[in-house]
């Protein structure tokens, strides 16, 4: 079960463990769903095809680029 930050327009943030096809819980201080993003303590090994090396820094490129916060 992966570690998630989770965000809200309120300015709320929280971390929790989730179940990947869980929904996005709700934010206890407003109400509204919260953004999800996998925390920044995740380590991700890649096998097989997808595991090249210059894969891996594609990846890890774009993740950056959708998710500035996580860095």
């Amino acid at each position: 079960m992966p570690l998630y930050d989770f965000y809200c327009d309120c300015g709320y943030g929280d971390e929790r463990l989730l179940e990947i096809f869980k929904s996005n819980p709700p934010c206890p201080k407003c109400g509204s769903i919260m953004s999800r993003a996998v925390g920044k303590n995740i380590m991700v090994k890649m096998k097989g095809e997808g595991g090249l090396p210059s894969r891996r820094k594609q990846i890890f490129n774009t993740t950056m680029r959708k998710h500035p916060e996580l860095t």
